[in-house]
């Protein structure tokens, strides 16, 4: 989770905030919505203080767009292959995310993947208790 003091230097300086959004906006891997498209091309041009709220969600989707080879001690490449060996227990989509997964040898994934390889791995009761994603190294 990012510190208050992240989310201040970014409410306090637009042009940080402006910087961090047109660095984030063409992360091709991001998976970004329309809305936060939206908000991030808002964030470029912003010439005023920004409210908390939006510092809060640009230092969310500056976390979002990290990539994970590592989460509380498992190689997510070995997530995924308990996963694979585990798919059809899984929910057909979820079974053709891991499966796709582990067809691309993913070893590294963005924070939304990671959340759903998580889940996934949750189901299968290969995790167990609570999980904190931002432990995620």
């Amino acid at each position: 989770m990012a510190s208050y003091a992240d989310i201040h230097r970014l409410m306090q300086n637009p042009a940080a905030a402006a910087m961090l959004a047109k660095s984030l906006l063409p992360l091709a891997d991001a998976d970004w919505s329309e809305w936060e498209i939206g908000f991030l091309e808002a964030m470029c041009v912003r010439s005023e203080p920004l409210s908390t709220r939006q510092g809060e969600k640009l230092v969310e989707l500056r976390d979002d767009a990290k990539s994970y080879s590592k989460f509380d001690g498992f190689s997510v490449g070995r997530l995924v292959q308990s996963c694979w060996m585990g798919r059809l227990d899984l929910l057909e989509d979820d079974e053709a995310f891991i499966v796709g997964l582990k067809a691309q040898g993913t070893t590294k994934l963005k924070r939304r993947a990671l959340m759903r390889l998580l889940r996934c791995a949750r189901e299968l009761g290969l995790l167990t208790g609570y999980v904190d994603i931002d432990r995620a190294a």
